[in-house]
């Protein structure tokens, strides 16, 4: 029988489709575009991983114990409980629905942890598809040859097109973001908040960056042993057979970087430098090429920046002082509802509903739904035992990967291809994790996807051959 191969097409052509589409209406924020993608993860992809398991449960870890208990405890978050034991589990919770019965005359006795339980409850449902999502993707990059080479060219490709379309906006902000008006002159691409836009393409451009720096080492690797004649004839060969992946794939990295400069996000700017950094210091090429990658990346970013004008990047970064101290103001001040629900949270999505009450000093006017810090929202939102628990499974799978990518740099047998995606795989993941200290970037659906998917790449190169799973296999 052929089905499961057929089967299998379908989850990859659905993968793909996922990454290059995702991020094109906003980055599916929207609960009904939202909602589309965790119904055709869910129905498509995890049908797929039922019927194709084999037997084989290698898609099922230890590390995947924290993810399921966070959805779990999402969907208790969003039950009614009686009034009684939530005086138990979140006394500041139960007081405020007491006083909403004496002051509105009502008779609730029965409410959810969560400020917001709709909200978490479909966030669970997200979460769950994420996952499922991540093993699809592991699955699909071990059981099919060319399938991660692929997913690269669709991540880089989006990533691409979403920093051409940023900073066209930043040259002319009157085409807006879609259809909606961008009345601030900065770099979107389809994404609404910069800051979430500057996220995404952190992620993307150390794949481009790394993929097009193996190309051309691997090139002057083959002609190492050749004369110059023997050279200049490969190079015109590569030339007659458009063999461009190099030059391409390193021109869309400096065009995501560039974007990201002209995103005006500064936390993303501080992030991209700390990923550029951790990328050189990681990817296994010798000392003169990456000081040559790094002179070159230095001249394409200065001569097409000085055109767009980086005096508006230098300018944002001296008001610095003041918004730090903003930042820094919000933190404090959300402490206090850290405080008061340090046990059970105030469940996801429910900060911008509290933060009227307890963020004093800030203008009665202004709404602030976002901590600008994901680790101390998600202790907001989760309680800190849930929270201690996420952030240390967080920081153990992060250890294991780059103790994992230290260790494999050392062993020359490994293929160089592996080490190099590997390694810039998780400098994206990095960056994604770094951003979250200053913003909400983890907010954006695509980013969390995203994210799930440079993590299936890098977790896949440190796989060893004898673990990945022949394709034979898949046809009974």
């Amino acid at each position: 029988m052929k089905t499961p191969v057929k089967l299998q097409c379908s989850a990859a052509y659905l993968v793909c489709g996922i990454v290059i589409t995702i991020p094109l209406i906003f980055g599916a924020v929207h609960p009904i575009v939202l909602g589309s993608y965790v119904y055709l993860i869910l129905a498509g992809l995890g049908t797929w991983l039922l019927l194709n398991h084999n037997g084989n449960a290698q898609w099922v870890s230890c590390w995947t114990v924290v993810p399921v208990i966070l959805i779990a405890y999402l969907i208790l978050q969003s039950i009614p409980i009686p009034l009684d034991l939530l005086d138990l589990l979140s006394p500041h919770r139960a007081q405020r629905v007491r006083t909403v019965n004496e002051l509105a005359g009502t008779g609730v006795h029965y409410v959810t942890l969560s400020e917001n339980g709709t909200f978490g409850f479909y966030r669970a449902f997200f979460l769950l598809a994420v996952m499922l999502y991540y093993f699809s993707v592991k699955r699909l990059i071990n059981s099919r040859q060319n399938f991660q080479g692929v997913l690269i060219y669709c991540l880089v490709g989006i990533g691409a097109f979403e920093a051409v379309y940023g900073l066209i906006q930043f040259i002319n902000p009157q085409i807006g973001i879609l259809w909606l008006t961008n009345p601030a002159r900065a770099a979107h691409g389809t994404i609404i908040y910069k800051n979430q836009y500057a996220t995404m393409l952190n992620m993307l451009w150390p794949l481009a960056f790394a993929t097009g720096a193996y190309h051309y080492i691997n090139r002057q690797k083959r002609d190492s042993g050749k004369s110059l004649g023997q050279k200049l004839k490969k190079t015109a060969d590569d030339f007659s057979t458009i063999n461009l992946q190099a030059p391409l794939m390193v021109f869309a990295a400096g065009t995501m970087i560039l974007a990201t400069l002209f995103s005006l996000s500064r936390g993303g700017i501080l992030a991209m430098i700390l990923v550029g950094l951790l990328l050189l210091a990681i990817l296994p090429f010798s000392r003169a090429s990456k000081v040559g990658f790094l002179v070159i990346f230095i001249c394409f970013i200065s001569g097409y920046g000085a055109l767009l004008g980086l005096d508006t990047i230098v300018s944002r970064f001296n008001t610095l002082d003041n918004s730090g101290a903003h930042r820094l103001d919000i933190y404090l001040s959300s402490l206090s509802m850290l405080k008061d629900h340090w046990l059970t949270g105030v469940g996801v999505g429910s900060f911008a509903l509290l933060s009227p009450v307890f963020l004093k000093g800030f203008p009665a006017h202004i709404l602030y739904d976002r901590v600008h810090n994901e680790y101390l929202e998600l202790a907001i939102e989760l309680g800190i035992p849930m929270a201690i628990l996420l952030f240390g499974w967080m920081f153990a799978g992060m250890s294991r990967l780059l103790f994992g990518l230290l260790s494999w740099q050392k062993h020359q047998e490994i293929s160089l291809e592996r080490r190099v995606i590997g390694g810039a795989a998780f400098c994206g993941v990095v960056g994604f994790l770094v951003h979250g200290l200053a913003d909400f970037g983890w907010r954006l659906p695509a980013n969390l996807v995203y994210c799930m998917t440079l993590l299936a790449i890098c977790a896949c190169s440190l796989q060893p051959e004898s673990e990945k799973i022949s394709p034979k296999k898949e046809t009974p």
